[in-house]
């Protein structure tokens, strides 16, 4: 509290019958709760302070390794995926080959089939 708002004090104690030395010992008083008061509510604001960051860390780790546990999860169904899918192609490239293996193989035949027919 400023030096005239405890002398503002002083003099209205002192105007409604207090001696000055009770004015003074009551303002003092009345400052020293007032500091007392604020010291506790700056306590307090920083022990919320930080109950409040230490509540915010604990959902941002839980975010976190929620986060990470479904990325890890995507990246095993899409290496699975990706493994199914090399095996579908590895299954028709050899498809494939039959089939040209086939074409060449009839062609050749045919090729025979026209030679043997035209000496």
């Amino acid at each position: 509290m400023p030096i005239t708002e405890e002398l503002n004090n002083i003099r209205k104690l002192e105007s409604v019958g207090f001696s000055h030395e009770q004015a003074e010992t009551l303002a003092d008083v009345i400052e020293k709760a007032q500091v007392d008061g604020q010291e506790s509510l700056k306590e307090f604001i920083h022990n919320e302070n930080k109950t409040l960051r230490n509540e915010f860390d604990t959902k941002i780790n839980e975010l976190r390794n929620e986060l990470g546990n479904e990325i890890k999860g995507i990246r095993n169904e899409l290496i699975s995926e990706i493994k199914d899918l090399e095996v579908r192609m590895a299954y028709s490239q050899k498809d494939m080959l039959i089939k040209i293996f086939g074409i060449v193989v009839g062609t050749v035949g045919v090729a025979v089939t026209i030679l043997k027919l035209f000496p």
